[in-house]
């Protein structure tokens, strides 16, 4: 089984995640998770969408395997103790958490372009299907538009206190259907540059049709996809693919 996370991106730049990852998908993830009342948040990163959920009262069990994601997703706890009981963290990846229990729904955000072919995507839903009730939701993205190659270009500034952060992206398909992403964050102060940060990434290239096929062979069927969190109908050459799936008996 090859390395998850470390090897993955964001260990450099965890404690900047929070700065540009601002997906309008809190309340997309909200209504599933006060249906399901705890959940499963595969992925759950910094805790961007586990902690609002928590907040309304849903009980989170979150996967993490990054070191340096988990330690901010413990800062943020640290500063809000009364969340302590509707939050677990487990520190493992999708193919190889054990919660010991089965849930009502469980999510991927951002995380599954993370398995970087078909025997990673293949035992992650395995073992997610293994922690779902019959009848329980999978509902996740994948960026189906972020697949060909990419100059290094500007990607968002963000000013934190005195310092304004710049962030650049970038990446080239490497053999085997993956792409390398390169990620650089600067920081300035009085126009100076004063901090840069370079992480690569690897995340997998695969299709629409090939993930139907894989969620068929777990033991899950598409129930409806979208190609926003606004819950725009999907359509073919859409970059952003939202799925919800339901397992079966």
């Amino acid at each position: 089984m090859t390395a998850f996370a470390e090897d993955r991106g964001y260990e450099k730049v965890a404690h900047l995640y929070d700065l540009f990852d601002q997906k309008p998908n809190i309340e997309f993830f909200c209504h599933y998770a006060a249906q399901a009342g705890e959940i499963l948040d595969i992925g759950a990163g910094t805790g961007r969408i586990a902690i609002p959920l928590a907040e309304r009262g849903v009980h989170v069990v979150c996967v993490e395997p990054s070191a340096a994601m988990r330690r901010e997703l413990k800062k943020k706890l640290a500063q809000r103790p009364y969340l302590a009981s509707r939050i677990t963290l487990i520190a493992a990846d999708a193919r190889s958490f054990d919660a010991g229990r089965t849930f009502g729904a469980a999510f991927l955000s951002g995380t599954f372009d993370h398995f970087v072919d078909d025997e990673e995507r293949r035992a992650g839903l395995s073992n997610i299907a293994r922690h779902l009730a019959p009848g329980g939701l999978l509902v996740f993205d994948l960026f189906l538009g972020l697949m060909g190659d990419s100059p290094l270009s500007p990607a968002g500034t963000v000013t934190v206190d005195e310092a304004e952060v710049r962030r650049f992206v970038g990446g080239k398909v490497l053999p085997g259907k993956r792409k390398e992403t390169v990620l650089i964050f600067e920081t300035y102060q009085g126009g100076l540059l004063v901090d840069r940060i370079e992480e690569r990434s690897v995340v997998g290239i695969t299709s629409r049709e090939e993930v139907h096929g894989l969620l068929a062979e777990t033991g899950f069927a598409v129930q409806r996809e979208w190609s926003s969190y606004a819950s725009a109908e999907f359509e073919a050459g859409d970059p952003l693919l939202i799925i919800e799936a339901v397992k079966q008996d």
